[in-house]
């Protein structure tokens, strides 16, 4: 089923970590998975829903049956019969709800986490969800269920961001906030603004109202960014990013806080360990050592995953950029879209073929 293959090199080293397959539909609607060097036929029609994880890909079939594909041993398995809920997934964790029971997948079997669940969010290490039964704001952490808050019921819904394994939870009522992190709860602050939150990897970013100081929890460590209220912040794999008071865009990594732009940028993004921004329409990458001139306008399509951005240049050119170094992937122009998958990049060819740009090959279907 492989046409053709040529090698290219993304000049990193590779992620200890497991491949994420690269699902995609053909012209004839058929469902196909690329893992292993291989292309492996799925279903004979299109899917009503995909998720793409770390050695699995998790499927709603065209019929409504969720099923998930382990290319180790090319397993498919029938997860439930009528999934009717709502998935939500990252690269490493996936949980399904059937009425107020919500499921996970381990070794292609279904799994029951809880009961009595009335909404839940998921992220890397961590499930958060309030149990309708007990009235409590819950947290999935290493197969435990530990309670982080009670929700009283007819009050306001419980308020909380979540990181890749961190939680920052506020009772509205008394403007408290808390945080979750390694099993532990810890208290924040005593006053809040809930809009200047953000739950990261490791990282939590806060303005507490009490001493007037923008606050960074960082493995558990308390760190001083600003006397200042930002106007906003978002949180990364051990990152902040924010907009402090003056209109200046920062960024608080490696311990230390950089000021990355004295003015308001158009708009900003963390996405794992990177920051991207707008500068005068200008598509930025932040660096400790000098920010990158990604393009001097803006993508009309890039993503970012693990550390590496790719975007489509005014050619329609496919690049990425990774640890400061640039790649061209592939030899085509007026590449119509991309979509990317852990370290593996996926697009249709101008010839109609399918084309999976991985670290250490290109394969063509």
């Amino acid at each position: 089923m492989i046409r053709s293959s040529v090698v290219v090199a993304f000049g990193a080293a590779l992620i200890a970590r497991a491949q994420v397959p690269v699902p995609f539909t053909t012209d004839e609607d058929r469902f196909m998975v690329f893992a292993n060097r291989r292309f492996e036929k799925l279903e004979p029609r299109v899917p009503q829903e995909v998720h793409a994880m770390e050695g699995q890909v998790l499927y709603r079939d065209h019929e409504g049956r969720l099923k998930v594909f382990l290319p180790e041993g090319r397993r498919l398995h029938l997860l439930d019969s009528q999934a009717n809920g709502v998935i939500r997934s990252t690269r490493s964790r996936i949980v399904w709800n059937n009425a107020d029971t919500i499921k996970t997948v381990r070794e292609g079997r279904a799994v029951v986490l809880m009961n009595n669940v009335e909404r839940f969010a998921v992220s890397d290490s961590l499930v958060v969800y309030i149990d309708s039964n007990m009235h409590h704001l819950s947290v999935l952490w290493k197969n435990r269920s530990l309670p982080l808050a009670d929700v009283t019921q007819g009050s306001e819904r419980a308020q909380w961001v979540q990181g890749s394994n961190t939680v920052a939870f506020f009772n509205k009522s008394d403007r408290r906030l808390s945080m979750f992190y390694r099993g532990q709860v810890k208290v924040l602050c005593d006053s809040t603004d809930v809009g200047i939150v953000s739950a990261g990897g490791d990282v939590i970013g806060y303005w507490d109202g009490n001493s007037k100081r923008f606050m960074a929890m960082l493995r558990g460590e308390e760190v001083f960014l600003s006397d200042v209220r930002p106007a906003s912040v978002k949180a990364g794999a051990g990152m902040l990013a924010f907009v402090d008071g003056n209109g200046r865009l920062k960024c608080f990594a490696n311990g230390e806080v950089h000021t990355v732009l004295d003015r308001i940028p158009s708009g900003y993004w963390v996405n794992d360990s990177m920051l991207t921004y707008l500068d005068d329409n200008r598509f930025m990458l932040f660096d400790p050592r000098g920010s990158i001139l990604v393009e001097p306008y803006v993508p009309e399509r890039w993503q970012v995953e693990g550390g590496m951005l790719v975007y489509l240049n005014i050619n329609r050119e496919l690049h990425s950029i990774r640890n400061g170094k640039r790649e061209r992937l592939g030899s085509e122009a007026s590449i119509a879209s991309f979509d990317l998958f852990g370290e593996s990049v996926r697009y249709r060819s101008p010839l109609g073929n399918t084309v999976v740009v991985t670290p250490r090959r290109t394969y063509v279907f």
